[in-house]
């Protein structure tokens, strides 16, 4: 018998009987306890979302696009599966770990494959008649499936976004039905979209190049997430736990974790309690520079020079910390876009709006050094010293504006 979940992005989530046993399994119930936009409720109060209710919104949106450009119904379920499925290898506070997971030549993806193929997902998806191996594919990127899963207009990046944007306040113009009505099947590309859905894909681009500085790369998240992953690494480099152990955790469980330790994982952990939350003492915008994308590929050289500012700060190394992220990657980029004529072109080449998205969008990167709020002009001054021509264009935003201690964004 099909179950019926209320959801508040797509109302109505059916549950298939042979999805059940796959949504009880432990390996997804375990992704309740994982924080989609991992420490940004610290900012968002309201973004305490999981990567459980993701999954459900994307096992529906990947039925809605299988339905909408014409797949079998054997075709349909292995992709229903594979979005169901795409996130259960995903670490404790979802993408903030997946950077300490990267620093290991490893990524999420890869486990979760492994938890599919061969993993206890395998026995499920074969008594559901499905084959692992194929659900696996999808989840990896290979196949003529993989498009509705991990593509350039896919079923878990639409569902994200629409999620994201509601539980964080952020207003959006996105439309997923008129999406399902605009694309179709492609041989060569998978899924293509028709010349009539140029309005819709423009409202999705626009809305998630306005999520990265509202909400991705928001300077008080960055900020949340460096407390974090510092915390992490001093567990680790203290003996109490290895990235591997702390890698099928959950977020409650690795908190509990860094509590009980002692020294700086306390000390920062007990910071995100409290939410006393390290500041900007530089703000840089890296585009400026081609070295500030080596240290954005580089997390021990970034730590490295973080520790050099330290030193000449007179300080712990873990009251310096610099956050140098990846530059917003916009997927949807690649959609192509069918032509009276059988051909296709790029989404950037058939949309003027989305060409100007595309050249903008190192417009909201910037690279960022945290720490405590008392000792941010000692640090501007030392990192001004240590960075030389890197801190050419940088900027000290400090006085801090006020800010609402229940959780509004802060320098």
């Amino acid at each position: 018998m099909a179950v019926t979940v209320r959801d508040p992005i797509h109302r109505s989530i059916t549950l298939e009987p042979w999805a059940l046993p796959l949504v009880d399994a432990p390996t997804v119930q375990r992704l309740r306890r994982i924080h989609q936009l991992g420490t940004a409720h610290l900012v968002y109060p309201g973004a305490r979302h999981s990567r459980f209710e993701h999954s459900l919104g994307a096992h529906h949106l990947a039925g809605r696009l299988a339905a909408a450009i014409g797949l079998s119904p054997e075709e349909s379920r292995t992709v229903r599966a594979a979005a169901l499925l795409h996130d259960v290898g995903h670490g404790p506070f979802s993408h903030a770990f997946e950077e300490l997971v990267k620093e290991e030549g490893r990524r999420h993806e890869e486990a979760s494959v492994d938890l599919i193929a061969w993993g206890p997902l395998a026995d499920p998806l074969r008594q559901a008649g499905l084959d692992p191996t194929a659900v696996a594919e999808a989840v990896a990127g290979k196949g003529p499936l993989a498009p509705l899963v991990s593509g350039s207009l896919d079923a878990d990046r639409t569902d994200y976004l629409l999620r994201d944007a509601h539980y964080t306040g952020v207003p959006t113009s996105v439309d997923p039905d008129r999406l399902l009505e605009v694309v179709a099947r492609d041989a060569k590309h998978g899924i293509v979209l028709l010349p009539n859905g140029l309005t819709a894909a423009e409202a999705l681009l626009t809305t998630r190049f306005l999520m990265y500085p509202a909400v991705y790369l928001h300077h008080t998240v960055r900020s949340t997430e460096s407390i974090l992953l510092a915390a992490i690494r001093a567990l680790v480099a203290d003996g109490h736990a290895t990235l591997r152990e702390l890698e099928r955790e959950t977020d409650d469980v690795v908190m509990g974790r860094l509590r009980a330790a002692k020294g700086a994982a306390a000390e920062l952990a007990t910071r995100l309690d409290e939410r006393r939350l390290y500041k900007r003492a530089l703000e840089v915008r890296p585009a400026a520079h081609p070295e500030w994308m080596k240290l954005a590929k580089d997390g021990p050289a970034r730590r490295r020079l973080g520790a050099r500012i330290a030193d000449a700060a007179g300080l712990p190394h873990h009251h310096v910390l610099l956050d140098v992220p990846q530059p917003p990657k916009f997927r949807e980029l690649a959609l192509q876009v069918a032509q009276p004529d059988g051909s296709t072109i790029p989404l950037p080449q058939a949309s003027r709006l989305v060409g100007v998205l595309q050249d903008a969008r190192d417009d909201h990167w910037r690279a960022w050094l945290f720490c405590p709020k008392g000792e941010r002009e000692t640090v501007a001054a030392a990192a001004r010293r240590e960075l030389g021509d890197l801190a050419a264009n940088a900027s000290a935003p400090f006085p801090a504006s006020s800010s609402v201690a229940s959780g509004a964004p802060s320098a």
